[in-house]
């Protein structure tokens, strides 16, 4: 008698193991989708942006050419970039990598915040 409850024991504790993986397993499949997802957007989005550059950037020479030799509008065009550059880069942190952590960061650690933010509710609910 003792020991088949310890076999149904054993085996619930075998199944809610299996279960806890299983569920897991699933999370990270889940969040390695939306990061795969997240990164193709990103980069069509730069193809799009580069190439769109690209067509105002012969369209902007081709309209300074009437003004100045088509080298000098070009070097324009190029210092333009040049300065777009180097703010891009002092403001990457702003730009780039703090969004970017804070999206990968509400991916992998949505579900931990609500529960945090749930038990803060019914604390708060519990002191009024």
């Amino acid at each position: 008698m003792e020991n088949d409850f310890l076999n149904e024991v054993q085996n619930d504790v075998k199944a809610y193991a299996k279960t806890l993986t299983t569920v897991g397993k699933l999370r990270l499949v889940g969040g390695i989708s939306r990061v795969l997802g997240l990164f193709l957007l990103i980069l069509t989005t730069v193809l799009l942006i580069f190439g769109f550059l690209a067509l105002c950037s012969v369209a902007a020479i081709h309209g300074l050419s009437y003004c100045m030799p088509v080298w000098l509008a070009a070097l324009v065009v190029g210092a333009l970039y040049l300065i777009f550059i180097v703010i891009v880069i002092v403001q990457r942190k702003k730009l780039f990598i703090n969004p970017f952590v804070r999206t990968l960061s509400s991916i992998f650690f949505a579900e931990e915040a609500r529960r945090i933010e749930e038990l803060r509710l019914r604390k708060e609910a519990e002191n009024d």
